[in-house]
């Protein structure tokens, strides 16, 4: 229905294996390893340069602060989780809504008794159609949280749209429930109340569905403590060879002090990883390796249709 943002949109490749999760992990954390380990030898040489331990700070006083961030990091991860996982099940729930849905469109249309008698002619043929806006209807949500309110139609789609009266001025999404929604009311006579009350209530779930999407997607993410995060992280991995310094196992001659490079490079690394990691995950609909797989859960759910849709041909 929907021709060139199908095509052109940023699709991303879902991440299946530890081997693809390891490959996207080390992808995100490279910048921060080669920054910190240009950091950390440029520190450590002027330690080395100017004398031994001239800035060294307690170990205690790092362990302590170390501690804190780590809390601080700990619990925006959890949050930025159960903000991703809730993502998904919106959109679980959007794929059970609308298998159940147009099946029992399917159905219904299968009987004529359940209409009035002026809605009986090609009721097979406002079957498929009602599908198809339910197709609709799937793109559009999946455009709007990728921000393309406003996506490009082609003919046949433009067609239907006109023959539903979709104003594509307006909010298309609710435009297509709505035609959705009056379609069933004018079709179903009084004797199939049970019927139509079904489907009404499946029009309510996609108005649920798109509420809870809607709510993440325009709700940002603790800014405030993100920002706040960003700084403390920031400042620790600054800190971090004051409260290291060099080894000296063995002495200064003994080549041990080098390994204060890699410790620190390490610690320095994760914790910036971790704060990263917690944003992009925050942010369960947009177009990266860590969102919500929505456009291959709608192109499935997208699939299902038709080959329902299929059945009334």
């Amino acid at each position: 229905m929907h021709t060139n943002e199908l095509r052109n949109c940023k699709a991303t490749t879902p991440m299946k294996t530890e081997k693809q999760g390891l490959q996207q992990l080390l992808k995100i954390a490279t910048p921060f390893l080669l920054f910190t380990t240009v950091y950390t030898v440029f520190v450590l040489g002027l330690e080395e340069y100017f004398g031994d331990h001239i800035y060294k700070i307690s170990g205690q006083i790092g362990s302590v602060f170390g501690l804190a961030v780590a809390f601080f990091l700990g619990f925006r991860m959890n949050s930025a989780y159960d903000r991703w996982w809730e993502a998904r099940k919106i959109f679980g729930e959007l794929t059970n809504n609308t298998r159940s849905f147009v099946v029992k469109i399917y159905a219904y249309y299968g009987n004529a008794d359940n209409f009035k008698e002026t809605a009986r002619a090609n009721i097979n043929i406002k079957a498929q159609k009602l599908i198809g806006l339910s197709i609709s209807y799937i793109r559009q949500l999946k455009n709007e949280m990728h921000n393309n309110f406003k996506p490009t139609f082609d003919q046949p789609a433009i067609e239907l749209l006109n023959e539903f009266s979709i104003n594509v001025d307006n909010k298309i999404s609710n435009e297509l429930l709505a035609a959705l929604t009056k379609s069933i009311e004018d079709d179903f006579s009084s004797q199939a109340n049970i019927e139509k009350g079904d489907l009404m209530q499946h029009i309510n779930r996609f108005y649920d569905i798109q509420g809870k999407a809607e709510r993440i997607k325009n709700t940002p993410f603790l800014m405030i403590y993100s920002a706040f995060t960003k700084i403390i992280v920031s400042f620790y991995v600054i800190l971090i060879p004051l409260f290291v310094g060099d080894i000296d196992l063995g002495g200064e001659d003994s080549g041990f002090e080098f390994l204060a490079v890699p410790i620190m490079v390490i610690i320095s690394t994760a914790f910036l990883t971790i704060n990263k990691l917690a944003n992009l995950y925050g942010e369960p609909f947009s177009e990266n390796k860590t969102s919500v797989t929505i456009d291959e859960i709608c192109k499935t759910i997208e699939q299902n249709c038709n080959e329902i849709k299929a059945k009334l041909e």
